[in-house]
């Protein structure tokens, strides 16, 4: 797993409550810290969660957004361009799923942040997850999924473990933490890459329950933050 501190352009996407694209649910945008601009603010031109299938080109990128067959060129803020620079590593992809915040600007499709990109995996079809965030690991596999309520784990050979915890957002990011049993979940923005997968997400994970330290890759799931 590779982990990579972000640039501190995410900062400036963190409060905006925003429309999803096509086939999407409403969620609020990315990105941690300043102030954004208020609602009735024209200038900024509104983002969304964008997912799609991503052509790589010589001249760039195209995106086929899910629910249309129209594929729009895309631009890059330097967030989401250093991010994707990291995932074409060693510059054999040529096509990937992106799950991602933008907008519209001079008629094009800005890509701002990228949440997750891949090769392998859910794709336009995947069912929406009704979660904050959803994280993976590897050696063993497991997964969890966090809510304003708390967390499940799920492990090879073990139950699930159902946890209560309140999110607080800390910094850029957000913890969870509870008594019994005495755990904690860190959510932080870093470049996460899962070589297994042939993957790559905006955050990284780390997990304390009693003797156990896991770290893992995560995104944003369909419910707001904090």
């Amino acid at each position: 797993m590779i982990l990579r501190n972000y640039p501190k352009t995410r900062v400036g996407f963190v409060a905006m409550a925003l429309a999803l694209s096509g086939c999407a649910a409403h969620e609020s945008s990315p990105g941690t810290g300043a102030a954004s601009p208020g609602p009735g603010d024209a200038s900024v031109p509104e983002m969304q969660r964008i997912r799609g299938e991503v052509l790589v080109g010589k001249d760039g990128y195209g995106l086929t957004p899910c629910g249309s067959d129209q594929q729009r060129i895309l631009t890059l803020s330097q967030q989401a361009g250093a991010f994707l620079d990291e995932f074409m590593q060693p510059g054999d992809k040529l096509e990937f799923f992106m799950d991602a915040w933008g907008r519209e600007k001079d008629g094009k499709l800005e890509i701002i942040a990228v949440e997750r990109a891949h090769t392998e995996g859910p794709r336009c079809d995947a069912s929406r997850e009704g979660a904050q965030f959803v994280v993976s690991g590897t050696e063993p596999f497991w997964s969890l999924q966090l809510s304003p309520s708390g967390w499940l784990l799920q492990r090879p050979d073990h139950p699930p473990l159902q946890v209560a915890a309140v999110p607080t957002k800390i910094g850029a990011g957000y913890l969870w933490t509870s008594t019994s049993p005495k755990a904690t979940v860190e959510i932080t923005p870093a470049y996460c890459a899962d070589a297994m997968a042939d993957a790559a997400s905006a955050w990284q994970a780390k997990i304390s329950l009693d003797d156990l330290r896991l770290t893992g890759c995560a995104h944003r799931g369909e419910l707001p933050l904090p």
